[in-house]
């Protein structure tokens, strides 16, 4: 069940120790123009939330810590989680389609079943492997993973630039078949 609420209901009611978000949908502050989400949740730590599930579109998340984060089946279109910490979370099943996570560190954090297409990871530091994950137009320039630890698990892989610069047409499928 999605319920919304906004960036400034959030802060306060986790800064009272509440960590249960599953669901939510972040909404623009009351009073704001409906056509501008002007929401930024820059440098703030969100640790051990519980987020699984909620929506979030267009916001600025530069330098958030979502460290030991539930974040499992979110919903992150066009975000900017930049410079962001998201170390021993869950990010399995989400969807960061068009989302940006330069710099990002990602140690630990669980990647399976997601759909990272048209996302960007330069310079993220990544330590566990994606698996059945889709990562089309998805860029990792210089990102601290090895491309076989992207290239394997059943991923679908298309027009993917890897860590060294290179780009993976595809379509492929990450254990090394051409799906042709």
């Amino acid at each position: 069940m999605v319920w919304k609420i906004t960036a400034e209901d959030l802060l306060v009611r986790y800064d009272d120790g509440e960590r249960n978000f599953a669901g939510i949908k972040l909404i623009y502050s009351y009073g704001a123009p409906t056509h501008y989400s002007g929401i930024d949740l820059k440098g703030i730590v969100l640790r051990d939330i519980n987020l699984r599930g909620a929506y979030f579109e267009e916001i600025s998340m530069v330098g958030i810590d979502f460290t030991c984060a539930d974040l499992g089946g979110v919903f992150m279109h066009c975000c900017n989680v930049s410079n962001a910490i998201i170390r021993d979370a869950n990010l399995c099943a989400a969807s960061l389609v068009g989302s940006s996570f330069h710099y990002t560190d990602f140690h630990g954090t669980s990647m399976s079943y997601m759909n990272a297409s048209l996302a960007e990871f330069r310079e993220a530091k990544m330590g566990i492997p994606f698996e059945e994950a889709i990562l089309a137009n998805t860029k990792f320039q210089g990102a601290d993973i090895s491309s076989g630890m992207i290239c394997r698990g059943w991923n679908l892989i298309w027009n993917t630039v890897m860590p060294d610069g290179t780009i993976v047409k595809g379509p492929q499928w990450g254990n090394g078949r051409d799906s042709s």
